[in-house]
């Protein structure tokens, strides 16, 4: 799973990548050190949380990618089983172009992730 956020984290724009419990419990990160793995989690797992119930109100269903912009970056969210990756990019990340990056390799972790709770 390491090898896999490593490569992610290869991506033109991507600054770091993590997965997390539901409940926002990192189990495999690839930050930088200018990252706080529990606080970029604890986060995440809020929006994730709130974004989620909003979609529900509104007869959206649950959604499976979440993609936050900011001035200077994105924080993007995809289910991968029963947790989710998180990935943070900067503003100059071709969102085209990498969310197909990212979403391959979030394929790759929904199948290890279903071996491993096999």
């Amino acid at each position: 799973m390491k090898q896999i956020l490593q490569g992610l984290n290869e991506v033109p724009g991507v600054l770091g990548s993590m997965v997390m419990t539901e409940d926002g419990m990192v189990v495999c990160s690839a930050l930088s050190s200018s990252f706080d793995g529990e606080v970029v989690a604890a986060f995440a797992s809020n929006a994730r949380l709130c974004i989620g119930k909003a979609a529900v109100q509104c007869g959206d269903g649950i959604p499976h990618e979440i993609v936050l912009e900011g001035e200077e970056g994105s924080l993007i969210l995809l289910d991968v089983e029963d947790a989710t990756l998180v990935v943070i990019t900067h503003a100059g990340l071709e969102l085209n172009t990498g969310m197909l990056e990212i979403r391959s390799l979030a394929r790759k972790l929904r199948g290890i992730l279903e071996i491993q709770t096999s």
